[in-house]
């Protein structure tokens, strides 16, 4: 690398000092094995893109059966899985890279395929504004306990497994979003209606993550991922959602990860005329934020340089994992339609979609 920029030299993650500011973006890759155990694509997979960024986020590891996204995801509900996620870990951290394991519940984005057949569990009885259409239960005050449990639990999986960190996925419109969420929170408990309430169960599940993360006695961060609002009338606004981030940035939160479809798109909930990772950065202060969405060249990377402290990247890296090497000449990029299955990591049924 030539050090043309700041994401080219070692960079401080809260605790963690990555070899640089490029991250493979948490991707749901869905290789893993019918239990949710780790599977040897898993570690092919991630040994291959983690060998040019600083920071390797595993996607999607469900902390309860009932939270799995999709079949074929990992994970972290058990300790059962300790075996494999240790040696994932590894892998991953031979190869030069940080490795951080994204920590997830579904509420009502997912089936009883993925559940296994137990019930899908959401704020409300009300359906998925996307996905399966499947209508959830609402979750009881005591289930809400349970899964903060299961959070707390599966961090401490993370820290035995060797993990660098986890990362609490609060975008996508997964469980946690979907609290925040007028569309899909008509709770009428402590936990819907005003802000203040829809707040509550993120911020206890961002509130016991961060305890338990203090027993790992090494370095070890928590992150938040988030899409920063809902464009579906009635949905979830940038407003609220800057009103977590503070919230999460007082309970000493070590980084926010924005989830962007482009990096450059502007607020649709708010007038201004900046983009939605300005407005976010000029808000948090000196809270590191990671940005992902279209950042393929190196006009992307210098744009971002006064916004961004790590670099996000899924798909660029997914069909050339060498991408942070060599992205400043376009005539040596490769394509999807150059890679195989076997080039990214991929089974060959996922490939065909890049």
């Amino acid at each position: 690398m030539s050090g043309r920029n700041k994401f080219d030299r070692p960079t401080k993650l809260s605790q963690l000092t990555l070899r640089n500011g490029y991250c493979l973006a948490p991707l749901s890759t869905r290789t893993a094995l019918f239990d949710g155990e780790v599977s040897r694509n898993d570690c092919y997979f991630h040994q291959l893109h983690a060998q040019n960024v600083g920071l390797d986020i595993v996607g999607s590891a469900y902390v309860q059966q009932s939270g799995s996204t999709t079949s074929g995801s990992l994970s972290v509900a058990d300790d059962s899985k300790l075996p494999g996620l240790r040696q994932l870990a590894q892998t991953i951290q031979k190869q030069g890279s940080k490795a951080i394991l994204q920590l997830v519940h579904a509420g009502c984005m997912t089936n009883k395929i993925a559940t296994n057949s137990l019930p899908i569990l959401a704020p409300s009885a009300v359906a998925a504004p996307h996905g399966s259409g499947e209508l959830p239960e609402a979750v009881t005050t005591s289930q809400i306990t349970e899964i903060v449990d299961s959070f707390g639990a599966a961090t401490q999986r993370a820290i035995l497994a060797g993990f660098d960190g986890v990362e609490i996925h609060g975008a996508n419109s997964f469980l946690l979003q979907q609290f925040m969420s007028p569309l899909t929170n008509q709770r009428t408990d402590e936990f819907g209606g005003s802000l203040a309430n829809r707040v509550r169960f993120p911020l206890m599940v961002a509130q016991r993550v961060l305890q338990v993360a203090k027993q790992a006695r090494r370095p070890f961060v928590v992150g938040y991922r988030i899409s920063p609002e809902e464009i579906a009338t009635g949905g979830l606004p940038l407003l609220d959602n800057l009103v977590l981030m503070r919230l999460l940035a007082g309970f000493k939160i070590d980084y926010l990860s924005l989830s962007l479809h482009d990096y450059q798109q502007q607020p649709v909930t708010m007038a201004k005329s900046q983009t939605v990772s300005e407005v976010i950065k000029a808000e948090i202060g000196d809270l590191p934020l990671m940005v992902a969405g279209g950042i393929k060249t190196l006009a992307d990377v210098e744009r971002l340089a006064t916004t961004a402290d790590v670099l996000a990247i899924g798909r660029q890296l997914m069909v050339d994992p060498k991408w942070p090497n060599r992205y400043r000449n376009p005539a040596r990029l490769t394509t999807a339609k150059q890679l195989t299955a076997w080039d990214t990591g991929l089974p060959q049924q996922l490939f065909k979609y890049l």
